[in-house]
């Protein structure tokens, strides 16, 4: 997707570029996608969650819990943002996303893998920013914050990678994440519509919305891509919002079990190529670890707020709301079925 700009920081030294995004500031100084000083540019706010989102499925005064165990308010998830990226560049995308969501889960599909990894890393990206700015204790005056700068560092290649918004990476025929879109069932209430998940130790991200659902894992490499055929049966079931966590469960697991961190060469242009190697590389070991459906079941248990007890049957059995019994795909009508994860079965 190309888009005029009034950019005036070309980038076209890579070096340059790399050192700017890997010495950006954590105290709210830089624009926290281009890393640019907000004192030589114009200013603005990004809002995390969209702000479309916010206004379609009531969000403004619901809140988020933070990595603490706090909670923020989604208006108030705002991050230092210049203008220019603010309004040229993740102004489109969110145009393009907040129409394909309205349209449904085929025209999500239509906009492709790289401007949805775009999408979601922008707002995993941006929670952890603003966690970066606020004190894990509160009570406390001793700095220390919810994310340390030293973990923000770890997504020096997830920031580098999202310089695709602004044009000054291109990918070379890869997507750095695996991204599936299923269907969804809508809610009695529009704030029930959205559903946001995520484990920022393996780059997962997930949001139902609507009529759509969005599961990706953003740093794989696009291993989990390969599971396409896995779910090909589950992609038009208009999921349950408990059918939802279950398949985030599945996703977010499976992310843990990785034998492969992907790697990147970046060759200076106009924009700058990166490529990346093969998952593969010399090793015939598989990429992904055994499978421990114990291990498993805790997460089932977490992300849809079931019981281990209920979730779990020794010595292997986990429990399932995605198929039945012959490994057919279950419809769960949620006017039939009106409770969500976490809450307790009416």
């Amino acid at each position: 997707m190309r888009q005029e700009s009034n950019d005036q920081t070309p980038d076209g030294d890579l070096g340059e570029l790399l050192g700017r995004l890997r010495g950006r500031g954590v105290d709210g100084s830089t624009c926290f996608l281009c890393a640019r000083r907000l004192s030589e540019v114009e200013p603005t706010s990004e809002h995390v969650m969209p702000r479309w989102a916010q206004r379609r499925y009531n969000l403004w005064n619901q809140r988020l819990t933070l990595l603490n165990g706090t909670s923020m308010r989604y208006r108030q998830l705002t991050v230092p943002c210049c203008a220019e990226c603010n309004k040229d560049r993740l102004k489109p995308i969110e145009d393009a996303v907040a129409s394909a969501v309205a349209a449904g889960s085929e025209c999500v599909r239509g906009l492709g893998n790289k401007l949805m990894f775009l999408w979601l890393g922008k707002i995993l990206y941006g929670v952890l920013c603003k966690e970066a700015s606020l004190l894990l204790d509160r009570r406390t005056a001793n700095g220390v914050t919810i994310v340390t700068p030293e973990l923000l560092r770890a997504y020096d290649v997830h920031l580098m990678l999202l310089q695709q918004a602004r044009e000054k990476i291109e990918l070379v025929d890869f997507c750095p994440g695996s991204i599936f879109v299923f269907r969804a069932q809508k809610t009695q209430e529009r704030r029930l519509d959205w559903d946001l998940c995520d484990n920022i130790d393996t780059f997962f991200i997930a949001v139902r919305m609507g009529e759509v659902a969005v599961i990706g894992v953003l740093g794989d490499g696009g291993a989990q891509q390969g599971y396409e055929e896995l779910y090909s049966d589950l992609l038009d079931l208009p999921l349950h919002p408990l059918q939802f966590r279950e398949l985030c469960a599945q996703f977010s697991y499976r992310s843990t079990l990785a034998t492969r961190v992907p790697k990147y060469i970046t060759i200076e242009g106009q924009p700058h190529q990166t490529v990346q190697l093969p998952l593969g590389g010399f090793s015939l070991k598989p990429l992904f670890d055994e499978w421990d459906p114990v291990t498993y079941a805790h997460y089932v248990a977490y992300y849809t707020g079931r019981p281990y007890a209920e979730v779990f049957q020794a010595p292997d059995r986990v429990i399932t709301w995605l198929h039945d019994d012959s490994g057919k795909p279950v419809y769960l009508d949620f006017e039939r079925y009106p409770y969500l994860p976490g809450a307790q079965e009416p």
